[in-house]
């Protein structure tokens, strides 16, 4: 049976079969000049002296150049300041059609008449790059985290089409970080325990600058020269320890081993013998078992609370996720009577273990904590988006 990813890649493939198969001919009668032109050169690459390619590639070329001085007329009569991003792009356009044609043989391109476009795309590039950056101005100008965005993909496109136009760099960076979410990372105990020392410090160091973009920054310390936009803050509203506790368990266990070697015997007791008259000797398998006393060692730790998001601006509670995270301390110790080989591995390793000190309130603590760093993380990942708008 086919599945979905299969049938879905036959697919595929089977369209990009038929596509490599639509002739420039074809092409160039839907209207595709830029596609037909493409699929012409490369032919005529391979064999210069195809007289039918030669005659696409030229129809194609002549039209797709005729309609795109049609449409920079056009713009250019309009008269519209945004016009001149798509004009410039229409003359590199162009110019990398003409450029295409240039690499073929010279029995080809010397049919073909060319025009340096230069002047035209210095003018229409510098046009097009004033355009957005004075676009990019205007939203500053206006203000606020949205427009400050607007700004940065104006200022972005203004780079890219014209690199370092103006001081574009400076306010790529100004926009940048006036379009940014500030978010602080903060601790709050409501417990009615005191938490160590090192609670509050451990878990600052969660590794929230994983989960920075351009437009969300998270910090763990306070920044009195931030103005934050989110507060996020982990509410500890439980902790608690269970009691060190050893419980005590019997159990046996059994495996069916290898003792030795017998004489394998027939229906009448007599030892069966082999082609050449030998003794038929097989493994002695037999049942061993032991009894396993197991003590098992255990203390938890208990950490509940919420991580809830206020937005500083409004000051209201705008998400709250309840979490809750468990260290356990489990030590599994024992012995055994009876015979060795009944033992699993598991059970081995349980025998020669050894009663250890149970770990301090503090040390349980410290393994809470790193669990609830994990989990703090994950909730903020998933908000993340949230936080960014």
């Amino acid at each position: 049976m086919v599945t979905l990813t299969k049938r879905t890649a036959i697919l595929f493939f089977l369209a990009l079969a038929i596509g490599s198969c639509v002739s420039s001919e074809k092409m160039l009668q839907r209207g595709q000049y830029d596609r037909a032109i493409e699929r012409a050169s490369d032919r005529l690459m391979k064999k210069p002296n195809n007289e039918k390619e030669l005659r696409v590639l030229k129809e194609a070329f002549e039209l797709a150049n005729l309609f795109d001085r049609e449409r920079i007329e056009f713009l250019e009569m309009e008269g519209r300041e945004e016009s001149w991003i798509e004009i410039y792009l229409l003359y590199e356009q162009m110019n990398d059609r003409q450029n295409l044609v240039r690499r073929l043989p010279s029995q080809i391109r010397n049919q073909f008449e060319y025009f340096n476009y230069n002047e035209q795309i210095i003018a229409s590039k510098a046009a097009a790059a004033e355009v957005s950056y004075q676009r990019g101005l205007d939203f500053l100008d206006q203000g606020g985290r949205d427009n400050a965005r607007r700004a940065f993909v104006e200022f972005e496109r203004a780079h890219g089409i014209y690199p370092g136009y103006e001081d574009v760099l400076r306010y790529l960076e100004l926009a940048e970080m006036q379009g940014r979410t500030h978010a602080l990372f903060a601790i709050e105990n409501n417990s009615g325990m005191v938490i160590p020392e090192f609670f509050d410090a451990e878990m600052r160091k969660v590794a929230l600058a994983r989960l920075n973009t351009r437009w969300i920054h998270f910090d763990t310390w306070e920044n009195r020269n931030v103005d934050y936009d989110y507060f996020l803050v982990l509410n500890i509203t439980e902790i608690a320890f269970s009691p060190e506790t050893i419980n005590n368990n019997s159990y046996n266990v059994s495996q069916e081993v290898q003792d030795g070697m017998r004489y394998e015997l027939d229906a009448n007791g007599n030892v069966k013998k082999d082609s050449l008259g030998n003794d038929i000797r097989v493994p002695n398998i037999v049942t061993v078992s032991a009894e396993i006393t197991e003590s098992v060692q255990r203390k938890a730790a208990l950490v509940a609370g919420s991580l809830d998001f206020y937005d500083t601006h409004t000051d209201q509670l705008i998400r709250t996720d309840n979490l809750s995270v468990e260290a356990i301390f489990e030590n599994k110790y024992g012995r055994y009577a009876g015979d060795q080989r009944a033992l699993t591995p598991e059970v081995q390793g349980i025998v020669r273990g050894e009663r250890v000190p149970f770990p301090s309130n503090e040390t349980m603590m410290m393994d809470a904590t790193e669990l609830l760093k994990d989990r703090s993380k994950a909730i903020i990942r998933a908000n993340r988006r949230v936080l960014e708008r």
